[in-house]
């Protein structure tokens, strides 16, 4: 990775054309030194330390190789001196057995087809299931297409009736399960939709962490596999030849289980404010870049920050989640659930890091930004990678449980060219094959760029929790509020009137620009900014819960896909609808109370940018926690 010492955010062009200040500082700049100091600083040789450990452990969710992984992170931190704790926290998991697929009629009878259980399917009787099978056909990926994205992609079933019978279709994840159970289909088998000779391991519940009373509903309650690519295109022309029949098997074990979760903080400053870092440390098998390198570089950012948190003036906190891989992120959003006022109040935000490290990779992936964090992520990779950032919202993946908190997000992933030969439609190990599988070994993992990838993470973080005045910028959020409403006010047409909350659209980002010129300089100026600190905190509580979720900040959306502004989203639908009918006026009334919620959270927002651009470092009147 080429270094460049560049000027951090605030000495750059703005996003209307002003220039914010000068790039060219008379004196050294201690912030770039500080971020000098840690890129040269990170050791591949260590990084390499703490993967060889971790691939002697194959670390299920509740085991005891997770456990002793967290041990592992533990006594290294302690030698870091940094005091680490160890939570322990129950969760709700399902580990996959073994599963057999045979063809018992048509052509191929008796022949045995490899399948894997899916996490959260249901498991069959001992003697298994027999039914005729059928091929639901669905839209193939784009190449290159990561798995989350291909999932919104809903199987056809407009000329197959399920009823009884094993779907075998290309429509996987939980809503392909959930589409084909609700059809009265009696088992699922996904095919894979890129042609690597492994079976991927998965999950099949939509339930995001420990389900509560209502969603539990949602667990699956057929059994659900996989197959290849390659045997999946064999069984669809079987059934496209007569009548196929197969029987087959699933073990699934669910249950209760106890998890160890470490956290440990570098502080700094003095109102408590903290960058959230995290990284799942159980895995599929030895989980060498998925996500055995995140937890090392956890690490590794963990002792040098730690040498240096004087010169920080925001904390940061460090957690390794469990319950990622068999419990659909359990334990990121345990914590979210039981931490949730601390989060909501001092948290300035959240970097996932998923599989860094990965051999090969060279492109980077900006996705999980929201926008008033955008431009640090867009400057840093910027610099020291010289590549132009796509940056990209939040997927619901990747322990992505702090939206509904309000937590800015950050994110930055490097993958595999699309024309290297190891690039599947997969969703980790930067789009190696091996994601999900045994074959995610240490060969996988390439320490020297594992170490540039920590030292990208690093200055991320630096940029955060260096500056007195946090970083952020409203203006991309409100243009995030306006292109979403208009596409979904053309969307609607006359179904559903939007004009209203985009004029306040149009007004938060009046304010929002106000917010960012009244802010410029005032780190310098001001005796004590935490309280602008702690409003512009309160602003990001409103704006993102209303941008990335529908159940907003105290339940969890479903492990599916969602647009910005997913409560307006159905309006699309609305259209196609016959306005005299049920489901017309249904939908109709969903849309009125979430463009309600719309429009309380954009008012909210208006009244707080204007409240903190008119008075400087002044908080709100109330002084309340939103």
């Amino acid at each position: 990775m080429a270094r460049a010492d560049a000027p951090s955010w605030g000495r750059a062009t703005d996003g209307d054309g002003e220039t914010m200040a000068s790039t060219e500082p008379t004196a050294p700049d201690p912030d770039l030194n500080l971020e000098a100091t840690l890129r040269e600083g990170v050791s591949a040789d260590r990084l390499r330390e703490h993967l060889e450990r971790f691939a002697t452990l194959f670390r299920d969710s509740g085991g005891d190789d997770e456990r002793r992984a967290a041990h592992y992170v533990a006594d290294r931190l302690a030698e870091y001196g940094l005091a680490a704790e160890i939570l322990e926290v129950d969760g709700y998991l399902s580990w996959p057995g073994e599963a057999t697929l045979r063809i018992t009629g048509a052509d191929g009878a008796g022949a045995e087809v490899t399948a894997r259980t899916r996490s959260f399917g249901a498991a069959t009787p001992p003697a298994g299931i027999e039914a005729e099978m059928v091929f639901v056909p669905s839209a193939a990926p784009a190449k290159g297409e990561m798995i989350f994205g291909h999932r919104a992609i809903a199987a056809d079933y407009a000329a197959v009736d399920p009823r009884g019978k094993v779907v075998l279709t290309a429509d996987g994840g939980p809503d392909g399960i959930r589409r084909a159970q609700e059809r009265g289909a009696i088992a699922h088998v996904h095919v894979w939709p890129s042609d690597e000779p492994v079976v991927h391991e998965m999950i099949a519940t939509s339930v995001w962490g420990t389900p509560t009373q209502e969603s539990a509903a949602r667990v699956p309650r057929i059994p659900a596999l996989g197959v290849t690519h390659a045997d999946g295109a064999r069984l669809r022309h079987a059934c496209t030849e007569g009548t196929l029949r197969a029987r087959l098997t699933a073990e699934v074990r669910t249950g209760w289980a106890r998890m160890p979760l470490v956290v440990a903080d570098v502080p700094a400053g003095d109102d408590g404010a903290f960058l959230l870092v995290g990284a799942h440390i159980d895995s599929w098998y030895e989980g060498i870049t998925d996500n055995a390198t995140g937890d090392a570089a956890l690490l590794e950012m963990a002792r040098l920050l730690g040498l240096h948190r004087a010169e920080l003036r925001h904390g940061v906190r460090f957690a390794w989640w469990p319950g990622h891989s068999t419990g659909r992120y359990a334990g990121s959003t345990w914590y979210a659930d039981t931490r949730f006022a601390e989060l909501r109040e001092r948290c300035l935000g959240y970097l996932n890091i998923d599989s860094p490290g990965v051999r090969d990779t060279a492109v980077w992936d900006c996705r999980y930004n929201c926008g008033e964090v955008e431009h640090v992520t867009r400057a840093v990779v910027e610099e020291l990678s010289g590549q132009q950032p796509n940056i990209r919202r939040p997927l619901k993946a990747a322990d992505q449980s702090f939206l509904g908190v309000g937590l800015p997000s950050l994110g930055a992933f490097r993958m595999l060219p699309l024309d290297h030969p190891d690039r599947k439609a997969v969703g980790g190990c930067g789009g190696g094959w091996w994601w999900h599988s045994p074959a995610d070994t240490l060969d996988k993992a390439d320490p020297a760029i594992l170490a540039d990838d920590t030292r990208i993470y690093l200055t991320m973080t630096t940029r955060l929790c260096r500056p007195r005045l946090h970083p952020y910028d409203f203006v991309p959020v409100a243009d995030d509020f306006l292109s979403h409403i208009e596409e979904y006010r053309r969307a609607g047409g006359e179904h559903l009137d939007l004009a209203s909350i985009r004029d306040l659209a149009l007004a938060f980002r009046a304010a929002a620009t106000r917010l960012r010129h009244a802010t410029r300089g005032v780190a310098d100026g001001a005796p004590d900014v935490a309280p602008l600190n702690a409003g512009l905190r309160r602003l990001s509580r409103i704006v993102n819960p209303a941008l990335f979720t529908i159940a907003g900040p105290y339940e969890v959306d479903p492990a599916l896909q969602l647009p910005v502004l997913p409560g307006l989203a159905p309006v699309r639908e609305l259209a196609t609808l016959d306005p005299s009918s049920d489901d017309h006026r249904f939908l109709h009334t969903q849309l009125l109370r979430q463009r309600n919620r719309i429009d309380d959270a954009l008012c909210q927002a208006i009244a707080l940018a204007t409240e903190l651009a008119e008075n400087g470092d002044a908080p709100p009147a109330d002084g309340a926690r939103r």
